[in-house]
Parts: C-alpha cells; structure tokens; sequence
C-alpha cells in the first residue's frame, strides 16, 4: 500500500450533513478508528484524507469532509472545503440518517454530484433505529443507488465496500 503515491489513488469524498455518520463510516470502512467522532456537531472541520486499501482491489484515498449543513462562524469556509474536496474527487459517498427523508442541502448536493458527473452512492445510515420509508421512495424515485448500513453494528459495511470498487473509475481523473 505505501508504494502507491496518493496521487495516483482513486480519492472517496464521503460527505453529508451534521451527525449523519461520515467519520463512522471512514472509521467502519477502514476497520481503525481514524476519524474522531463525538455525538456534538462539528466534528470534522476541515477535509481529511486518509490512504487506505479496500482489500483485495487496490489503494484508495478516503477524504472525510466538514459537513454540507455546518453553521457558525467558519461554515462557508468549511463548505467550500468541502465542495472542493468532492469535485477534485473520484467517487463520492452521500451518507444520510436512515431515519429521515432528503433535506435541502443533501437534495442540492445530489444535484452538484451529478451536475459535475461524479460517480456516487448513498449510504443510508443508522438502520439500527429503523429506516424511513420515504426516504427509500425518494432514493428509487430519484434513481439512485444505495446501501443500507449501521457503522455502530458494522452492519453492511461490506457489501457497501464492494459496491464503492465496482464503482469506482478504473483511473484517478487527475493529479492531487
């Protein structure tokens, strides 16, 4: 793996809004707690790229994101960090709360992602607590392809990681 320069990785912008779980999931991806996590918004402030390998394929750059919907005194500096992280990137993974239906922000970020022709998925978090049916009705309706995961029970993650390497480009579009 570290023979692998990160400019030559293909880089994941795993994104959302506030407490939807993208730390959890950088840390459930990678099997280490990489990313601090805390139940107080916020957490990540800036975008943090971590070299990984989705074994058995081959190495990636997972780049956990500030969040979509961050407030206060440094949030449009964070979200344009953040919109800079995912249009130099190579994949994107929306992750949302499985317990409720598309927000505005994450509706416009989906509209960003396809405007700049980024592959993505969505991962539908936190099933552990249910999952909303509108929100499953939006995502079809929308077309668009998802996984139902719980980072807190590890559950999905997996399949989930085996759908992000099929659809990943087969080369990174350009230098970091």
């Amino acid at each position: 793996m570290k023979s692998t320069p990160k400019s030559e990785r293909p880089h994941i912008a795993i994104v959302g809004k506030r407490n939807v779980g993208k730390s959890s999931l950088v840390n459930a991806l990678t099997a280490h707690k990489l990313s601090i996590i805390s139940p107080s918004a916020g957490s990540t402030t800036d975008p943090v790229k971590k070299a990984i390998e989705l074994f058995p394929y081959y190495p990636e750059v997972l780049v956990d994101t500030a969040d979509i919907d961050d407030q206060g005194e440094l949030s449009l500096k964070r979200i344009s960090k953040t919109i800079e992280a995912m249009s130099s990137a190579d994949f994107a993974v929306l992750v949302v709360d499985a317990r409720k239906v598309f927000s505005k922000e994450e509706l416009e970020l989906i509209d960003y992602l396809n405007k700049i022709n980024l592959p993505f998925i969505i991962a539908v978090n936190k099933i552990e607590f249910g999952v909303n049916t509108l929100l499953l009705t939006e995502i079809k309706e929308m077309d668009l392809t998802h996984f139902e995961i719980s980072c807190k029970e590890n559950a999905g993650i997996d399949d989930l990681k085996f759908k992000i390497i099929k659809m990943l480009p087969a080369e990174p579009k350009h230098p970091y």
